[in-house]
């Protein structure tokens, strides 16, 4: 077991400060979000909130079951499985628990609240946890982008985005733990994990997902070669026999989890993997998509359309030209940015700190003794992971912006700000082992404060 670090007034001070911090970022985003709550109205759902509220009522009658005939088939019905498509099935199955179905401004505002309620506690447990891993501005920093740029803006919608935004955490952290010890048991949870984020919204996992399996699969292949080949041997808590095997255990328990919406889907649409995102994105405008989804809700509706008229890559990317696809990365840019708002420039802020900060620490500090002094070289993967997985969500964003809402986006803000958080203070804590000069320290600090002062203000302006 680690040392105990001994009790001392500064160490006092550091909790406290914490605790105030963390108390006044959660009471304004209860003070934010609380009379907004308050004020849904059943008449001005979007497209995709209302498509909530059906699947939440069909959902509703599914956990009535009657088993005087079966007890196979209602209990079945109970899992979470239906979709139309559009929604996924598992935040209108856990809506359904506190469905009123003589009064739907009741659930609208009693899931609220409960979402309310699981956001405010999940932000004080990031909060203690970043408190214990990271200095006390760059926990709080964290904090108040996960908090502000994540899951306030998507809170007041009747959809499962803050469940979205849980799973993907964990999710995403499994997959950069296990790219570091790839233990079997962290396969399984990374396909429960993404089951669940994926049961909630189907636009992110997928990608990430084959980005984990390409970039792992890589790291497998790596690890053959410098066994079989290299005459120098290094300390590696990777196993590259464990990959396959887990593989295989990430499939079984990602299919498990989502097996029952799999099923539904293909018995609706003929696919187990359908979803009308996968067609609307190729088309042109909003209008558009929203056309296509009302006409096509099932899978009759989908075999009459010519095979040369459904919305595809090739026929959308097949006769466009340079111009039009820049065109239209560049209005999606635009769109992309004012959803995320201040999140970007804060997010590219932490970036440029985490790229400074590591020049310096290669600059200004005495070369390191042992690999207790140094990144270990596996950390490239995790930092490929990051970026692939960044990079091609970004670009699937900017296509998709002209069609389709991405507010999912906001999903992606809190991972980010981890994964940036987590490499400065992975550098600057080898840098301190190397006897890094004093002004680097404090200077680092100064910046993460006035990285967190600016989310605070930037935020300020919503109240």
């Amino acid at each position: 077991m680690p040392p105990v670090r001994p009790s001392t007034p500064l160490l006092w001070l550091r909790w406290v400060t914490c605790l105030i911090a963390l108390g006044a970022i959660l009471w304004f985003v209860f003070k934010d979000l609380a009379p907004r709550i308050d004020d849904s109205d059943p008449l001005k759902l979007t497209m995709v909130e209302a498509a909530n509220l059906e699947l939440t009522t069909q959902t509703y009658h599914d956990l009535q079951p009657d088993f005087t005939q079966s007890f196979s088939e209602p209990l079945n019905r109970m899992i979470p499985h239906r979709t139309d498509g559009l929604v996924q099935p598992l935040w209108p199955w856990i809506a359904a628990w506190m469905h009123d179905p003589q009064n739907v401004g009741a659930t609208l505002h009693g899931t609220g609240m409960f979402r309310l309620g699981l956001t405010l506690g999940f932000l004080a447990v990031l909060g203690f946890v970043a408190a214990r891993s990271f200095s006390l501005p760059t926990a709080l920093w964290v904090v108040l982008m996960a908090a502000f740029h994540g899951f306030v803006p998507v809170l007041p919608f009747f959809t499962g985005e803050v469940f979205f935004h849980i799973a993907l955490l964990a999710f995403w952290l499994g997959c950069l733990y296990s790219l570091q010890r790839n233990s079997l048991w962290v396969y399984g949870i990374i396909g429960i994990t993404g089951a669940l984020a994926w049961l909630v919204e189907d636009r992110v996992v997928l990608p990430v997902l084959v980005v984990f399996v390409l970039v792992s699969s890589l790291r497998a292949i790596w690890g053959w070669v410098a066994a079989h080949f290299s005459k120098v041997r290094g300390i590696s808590l990777w196993r590259w026999r464990n990959h396959w095997l887990g593989l295989t255990l990430l499939a079984a328990m990602f299919f498990f989890v989502s097996g029952p919406r799999l099923a539904e889907s293909h018995e609706l649409f003929g696919q187990a993997f359908y979803s009308h995102v996968d067609h609307v994105r190729w088309l042109d405008t909003p209008e558009e998509a929203q056309k296509w989804i009302e006409q096509h809700p099932n899978a009759a509706a989908l075999a009459r359309v010519p095979v040369l008229e459904m919305p595809t890559p090739a026929s959308a990317l097949g006769t466009i030209t340079s111009e039009q696809l820049a065109t239209r990365l560049v209005r999606g840019a635009a769109l992309v940015s004012r959803q995320l708002g201040s999140a970007l420039p804060q997010l590219l802020a932490m970036l440029g700190l985490l790229i400074l900060v590591t020049l310096l620490t290669l600059t200004c500090c005495p070369k390191a003794a042992h690999a207790g002094e140094r990144l270990h070289p596996e950390t490239a993967t995790s930092v490929l992971f990051v970026t692939a997985s960044i990079t091609i969500c970004g670009v699937i964003a900017l296509w998709d912006a002209s069609v389709l809402p991405v507010r999912h986006l906001h999903g992606l803000v809190m991972l980010l700000a981890l994964s940036l958080a987590w490499g400065a203070e992975s550098v600057l804590r080898r840098a301190r082992r190397r006897g890094v000069k004093r002004w680097i320290v404090i200077a680092y600090g100064v910046a993460m404060t006035g990285m967190g002062l600016w989310v605070a203000a930037s935020a300020r302006a919503w109240w």
